[in-house]
């Protein structure tokens, strides 16, 4: 099916690729391509390759990301997805998290990062050492955010829902980098989303180009000496890409373009991405975080005796030490008890009173009549060693029976198991020592505590 486009868009596209235009055109004619992405926090590229037989080659700009047929495989439909090990991303959208190049210890903010595979990808880099904050101006989006960040294990987060000006006054030069994957006018994403190209117009370019101005002008607040910026977007047009860019940089000297790179669909496997990376130039100022006075081993000595207690009943009855649970916890934080929710936060966050805050950390679960809960929040952030060592119940995805039993537990069955005997208290579940959620043990049988909102469905 051929893509109609615009006759502006199409007229204004010919003048800026030229020759090229022929062949950008026919590219739309041929089928989209499909990518995902393993989440480094939970599996290496080469064994969810070995994993997924159906994966072809790497994506060229990530080396997390591969290629598949979206005609002959539903990776959301397999327990792996449930259990946070892949992405599914359009693999253009790969660049600008690859281009920021976090690194662990490093502080980070995902200023328009909904529904999250950025700040996943981020997440993998900083690998869970260091604090992301991750963003999104609108209420629900805000909330599938929040979600995926916990499906796919980030712990090390906070996740607000705030405009740019309001971060701006809290995370005064708080940030090492940031990405603004800023809203667009949605040209690279025409072939993947025809009906998106009904609502373009010169009109349209133009709204988007100021907002995108809007929002760069508060970042410069929130970068530290020496730091970093990727601005990016889905479009093809140089006044919300390349001018937008150039047009920061003059209005603030202090910034300089190291690289820009553009991905159009008749050059690469993908859509349309732009991505440009910014230095600060100036010099960067003592970086406290990464001071061993700061990041040591978490805090807890603010919370209540008896609720440390719960913990500790917790810890003896997952891994049969009291103190196990202190091992999977991030480096430079500390562990509040607020309203009854367990959290674990970074030390180095400022007050953020005032703030629409959906997250301030890593949410272990709650304290009530006395016992922890572990949420569905604390299971997926571990570390697969925890899982490994934990009171679990395993399934195996290599056969019918494993893989079945585990869809049935994320449907939210009870699991049943001929001449098997679950202790009481908390299991991990688990495939292929991947984990997937809690239950909790009933003498033949294991009560089943994956929420409501994340079920499978068929």
């Amino acid at each position: 099916m051929q893509l109609k486009l615009p006759k502006d868009l199409t007229d204004k596209l010919e003048q800026q690729l030229g020759a090229e235009f022929p062949a950008f055109l026919a590219a739309y004619e041929q089928e989209k391509v499909a990518g995902l992405r393993a989440n480094g926090l939970k599996v290496q590229p080469e064994l969810l390759k070995n994993l997924l037989p159906y994966l072809q080659e790497a994506v060229e700009w990530c080396r997390d990301g591969f290629y598949y047929a979206d005609s002959e495989v539903r990776p959301a439909k397999h327990p792996y997805y449930y259990a946070g090990l892949y992405y599914i991303q359009e693999p253009s959208a790969m660049l600008p998290a690859q281009l920021l190049a976090a690194s662990p210890g490093q502080r980070v903010l995902d200023l328009c990062a909904a529904p999250g595979g950025k700040s996943v990808q981020i997440a993998g880099q900083l690998a869970r050492n260091g604090l992301l904050v991750t963003n999104d101006i609108h209420p629900q989006r805000a909330k599938a955010l929040l979600k995926n960040m916990e499906r796919y294990g980030v712990v090390n987060v906070v996740v607000t829902n705030e405009t740019p000006d309001r971060l701006a006054k809290v995370f005064a030069g708080y940030f090492d980098k940031i990405l603004v994957d800023a809203p667009c006018s949605g040209e690279g994403m025409f072939r993947k989303e025809p009906a998106m190209a009904n609502d373009w117009s010169v009109q349209e370019v133009a709204k988007y180009a100021r907002w995108q101005q809007e929002i760069l002008s508060y970042v410069p607040d929130m970068l530290r000496a020496g730091g970093e910026i990727v601005y990016s977007t889905c479009t093809f047009s140089p006044e919300e890409n390349e001018i937008q860019v150039q047009n920061f940089v003059n209005s603030h000297p202090e910034f300089h373009i190291q690289e820009m790179r553009r991905l159009w669909p008749h050059q690469n496997k993908g859509e349309g991405h732009f991505a440009a990376r910014i230095k600060e130039q100036n010099t960067p100022s003592v970086n406290t975080k990464n001071d061993a006075n700061v990041y040591q081993a978490c805090d807890i000595s603010n919370l209540k005796a008896a609720v440390r207690e719960a913990l500790q009943d917790f810890s003896r009855q997952v891994w049969k030490q009291e103190q196990a649970w202190l091992k999977w916890l991030p480096p430079g934080g500390l562990i509040i008890e607020r309203n009854g929710h367990i959290l674990w936060e970074d030390k180095t966050l400022p007050s953020l009173k005032g703030l629409k805050v959906l997250r301030s950390g890593w949410l272990l679960g709650v304290w009530e009549k006395g016992r922890f809960r572990p949420s569905q929040a604390f299971a997926m952030g571990l570390p697969q060693e925890a899982a490994l060592s934990a009171q679990r119940c395993n399934f195996s995805a290599g056969n019918e029976q494993g893989r079945y039993g585990a869809i049935r537990y994320l449907r939210g069955e009870t699991i049943q198991i001929d001449n098997q005997e679950w202790p009481s208290g908390w299991h991990l579940v688990t495939i292929d020592g991947f984990v997937l959620g809690w239950g909790k043990g009933a003498g033949h049988s294991l009560k089943n505590d994956y929420p409501p909102g994340w079920r499978w469905e068929d």
